[in-house]
């Protein structure tokens, strides 16, 4: 990913780069090539407060750049000290927060015929009781002055364009992840996970399973009492937790329902094995891309709809791919709800059906494709 004489050079310059990201800058990368730009990946790692997902890579083809965390007033602002290996590009593309100080210089540099500026990100804070009002009315102004915006998804693009910035300077990347789900090859995990895939699979018909970091906002106790209660009426009923935080909810009531497996964060083939023997995603809490997790793996989502969720929760379709209840709904009530899917075979078959379609759909090589085509119309706005 070095710079090729007289081909426009696109640099990402992100915080850090989480473990599921890395497949979208390899796959993007040969994409650029053949249409002749060449494309560089900056990062640091990421804070403390982020640090216990152990979830973030540092790849032998990224530039590695240590960031600096302040705290300002409380707040937790990361200056990237990243102009020097970024000012040579034609476009630098920078994440859509309000605590990353790099953007208002890349910014004001654009204004002086530096290099163009994209943003990429949602447009606004999904999680209304985590977002930071001032970051937020910080982000609503300088958005409508990139160059360019990669919304994740139609509701990103919406938002942004209700801020001001032209549609014709928005692309809808339909944002996605590689999924793993083409490494199901029960015969590539050993050790321990095999043994317990293989008990599993002998005593169980009935398998749920989540991948999600773990934190406050995927309500963990309320998945608790929902499982519980699919238990008590799906008494084969196993479910598996890949994942990691600061939220030990989890690890705790493993430690009383053996039919509960904690397994930490699992990766490629661990993770596909585990996927291939669920029949269901059970998320009550946040949910972001582990919507394409649910669609790759023929396991329909089961949650909640409240106003937590991330953009990719536009993905589902209640009765099509996703079994979605009301917000408001309770613990025993989902819990009813997904022993019902559970003993329907042909009703999860329907939602099975769903997810195929959505799988086809939202995939990482579309989004690198849109991703592509947004560069290129980016560039075009050099010498505006």
């Amino acid at each position: 990913m070095t710079r090729t004489t007289k081909r426009p050079l696109v640099r990402f310059c992100m915080e850090w780069i989480p473990s599921y990201r890395e497949a979208f800058y390899t796959h993007l990368e040969p994409v650029l090539d053949e249409r002749g730009i060449d494309m560089l990946v900056i990062h640091g790692a990421p804070p403390a407060s982020r640090s216990a997902r152990n979830d973030s890579v540092r790849p032998a083809w990224a530039t590695f750049v240590p960031n600096k965390v302040l705290s300002v007033k409380g707040t937790e602002v990361t200056w990237q000290p990243v102009w020097r290996k970024a000012r040579d590009a034609d476009l630098i593309i920078v994440q859509n927060e309000a605590a990353l100080p790099f953007t208002y210089l890349a910014m004001a540099h654009s204004r002086l015929g530096g290099p163009l500026v994209a943003m990429w990100g949602h447009g606004a804070h999904f999680n209304e009781a985590e977002a930071n009002p001032a970051a937020e009315a910080i982000k609503s102004k300088i958005a409508p002055h990139v160059d360019w915006f990669f919304a994740y998804t139609q509701r990103s693009a919406d938002i942004v364009a209700a801020l001001g910035l032209p549609r014709e300077q928005i692309t809808v990347v339909n944002n996605s992840r590689n999924s793993d789900a083409h490494l199901q090859d029960p015969g590539e995990v050993e050790g321990e996970l095999a043994q317990l895939l293989a008990t599993v699979r002998e005593r169980s018909i009935h398998v749920g399973w989540m991948v999600s970091a773990l934190d406050q906002w995927k309500r963990l106790p309320f998945l608790i009492e929902t499982l519980d209660e699919i238990r008590k009426r799906v008494p084969d009923f196993e479910f598996f937790v890949l994942g990691q935080g600061d939220d030990k909810t989890i690890e705790n009531a493993a430690l009383t329902r053996p039919w509960l497996h904690s397994l930490g964060p699992r990766f490629a083939a661990d993770k596909a094995a585990v996927g291939a023997l669920a029949n269901v995603t059970i998320q009550p809490g946040l949910i972001g891309l582990h919507a394409i997790d649910a669609f790759a793996f023929g396991t329909p989502m089961v949650t909640t709809a409240h106003s937590v969720h991330s953009h990719e929760f536009d993905y589902l379709r209640d009765g099509e791919n996703a079994l979605v209840l009301g917000e408001g709904s309770t613990a025993t009530e989902l819990g009813t709800a997904t022993a019902e899917l559970l003993l329907d075979p042909a009703r999860l078959h329907v939602l099975q059906k769903g997810c195929e379609v959505s799988a086809a759909t939202y995939t990482i090589d579309g989004m690198v494709e849109r991703f592509a085509d947004g560069i290129e119309a980016a560039l075009k706005r050099r010498g505006r």
